[in-house]
């Protein structure tokens, strides 16, 4: 049985089809067992979607200004 590490180390390969039949069927019953993992599991395939939906939207040029003064005046401090 695997243990929470070890499937979310496994959720790419799972999630593009690359398991062994073996390693795969290990990960569903740890998946049938663990509330946390599926919903790490629900979360990260939303992700991809919800990175487009945020790329679509531009940021107003004022905030943008302010946002990058902002960042400068930090990094200079910083320095």
């Amino acid at each position: 049985m695997y243990t929470c590490k070890d499937s979310i180390n496994l959720l790419l390969d799972y999630l593009d089809g690359e398991l062994s039949p073996e390693d795969a069927q290990h990960l569903k019953e740890h998946l049938q067992g663990c509330a946390p993992c599926v919903d790490f599991l629900r979360t990260y395939r939303a992700t991809p979607g919800l990175c487009k939906k945020a790329l679509a939207h531009r940021m107003p040029q004022e905030m943008s200004s302010k946002l990058t003064e902002f960042l400068r005046s930090k990094i200079k401090s910083a320095s």
